[in-house]
């Protein structure tokens, strides 16, 4: 039977890169990068004062104190917004340019000339002009070169580096764009994804009753908002009753349609009723691998469409369709979007757990953080497919290879957050 990691090959072999769109700013949060983003400006765009006071010749305030005050004049003002006035437009004033100050508000440009800026609690002031503005004032604290002035291009400059290829842009990220006027940035369109559901059992309405025999559709939920909270726009295609005829009008309605990867759950196993296989042919696509070597999940399907779109046919047990869109799905979702492919994270495991068939297994886990920071997994109880409720006790998943029948507790294994978009998994 076909390995997971052969699996994995097959999916991610031929996927390339999406094409890219230019966004307006306020419409890239959680989108990906389509190319590196450099900075064109700096920032701050010019030297400004880091707190309100007064702006002065470092020098001039050798050995100010509260019982050896330095008088100076104040030759202006500047607020934030405000243009800054040049040391030659001070002067002209009739202000001393050795004996000057001039005050200024918090981010407004330091004025040429002066090189530190001392705040109102270390001044007095000793007379006001005919406007109530200070004019003249008294150091009682020294000031050193560069004290409280924000240099231009001290956080960046043309050039330096913002986003690397490949990232997903956040809160943070647009904060610095905007300071940096970047207002349109080039991202990866997102793929556009189909959910189809089958089953004659299954119930879509919450609201309805159950009747003997039937159970409520959780999956398509369940995929949609995962494929939300990645940024994926995903649309419910509805369900299909156990009609082989009516699968294959709607898989040659999504052919026709702007899809690049369609998600179904249930009728990929070997029953009687199971049509996926036999109806996805008929429509002329590849079935690339039926049945991969995991639980739960062992009979997931993989083809490509006619149009060369991509189709997963997910089992229709809940913790089955959870394995196949994380361990199948989102990695290809990743590749399409140009970001790498995730990487483990190592756990020690406090239960010991033994297997009876030498596949890989994907295991409800939930891990902590001990007393001494050691990060430790516990593979929960209740791993049958159908089985939904240790998922709410589930903060990540826990990865059995192959080859290992039993793992004794202490070991290291790989886990994984419970998505990609997850997050940290403490």
């Amino acid at each position: 039977m076909l390995s997971y990691d052969n699996a994995l090959r097959i999916i991610l072999a031929d996927a390339h890169v999406l094409e890219a769109q230019d966004l307006p700013l306020d419409q890239t949060l959680g989108a990906i990068t389509a190319q590196k983003i450099k900075a064109a400006e700096y920032l701050p765009p010019f030297h400004n004062s880091a707190m309100d006071g007064f702006a002065v010749i470092s020098h001039m305030t050798r050995g100010a104190s509260e019982s050896n005050p330095i008088t100076l004049t104040v030759g202006g003002s500047t607020m934030a917004g405000d243009y800054p006035e040049t040391a030659s437009e001070f002067t002209a004033k009739g202000a001393p340019k050795s004996k000057g100050a001039w005050e200024i508000m918090t981010g407004a440009p330091v004025p040429e000339t002066y090189d530190a800026v001392i705040p109102v609690e270390n001044i007095n002031i000793l007379a006001k002009n005919a406007q109530g503005w200070p004019s003249e004032i008294s150091l009682i604290a020294m000031a050193t070169e560069g004290k409280n002035i924000r240099k231009a291009g001290t956080d960046f400059c043309p050039g330096d580096l913002l986003m690397e290829k490949g990232i997903k842009i956040g809160p943070n990220h647009i904060m610095a764009l905007a300071a940096l006027g970047l207002g349109k940035i080039s991202v990866v369109k997102a793929p556009k994804v189909a959910i189809i559901s089958t089953g004659k059992e299954l119930v879509d309405d919450m609201t309805m009753p159950l009747q003997p025999g039937q159970i409520r559709n959780s999956n398509a939920p369940y995929l949609l908002r995962s494929l939300a909270q990645f940024g994926i726009d995903a649309r419910n295609e509805g369900t299909i009753f156990d009609e082989p005829e009516k699968f294959e009008q709607k898989i040659q309605e999504l052919i026709s349609k702007d899809i690049q990867i369609i998600l179904s759950t249930g009728a990929v196993s070997m029953g009687r009723h199971d049509f996926v296989p036999e109806g996805l042919k008929k429509t002329g696509a590849e079935i690339l691998f039926h049945k991969c070597a995991i639980r739960p999940g062992k009979p997931i399907l993989f083809a490509r469409l006619a149009n060369g779109s991509y189709y997963f046919g997910l089992p229709g047990n809940p913790v089955s369709t959870a394995v196949g869109l994380r361990f199948f799905a989102y990695p290809l979702i990743r590749k399409l979007l140009g970001q790498p492919q995730e990487k483990p994270v190592k756990a020690r495991l406090k239960n010991d757990f033994t297997k009876t068939a030498p596949f890989r297994f994907f295991q409800k886990a939930a891990c902590e953080v001990t007393a001494d920071g050691q990060l430790i997994v516990t593979i929960l109880p209740g791993q049958e497919s159908y089985r939904i409720k240790p998922m709410l006790q589930q903060n990540c998943w826990a990865v059995i290879p192959e080859d290992s029948l039993s793992v004794p507790a202490g070991n290291l294994i790989d886990i994984y957050p419970l998505s990609p978009e997850s997050g940290p998994i403490i």
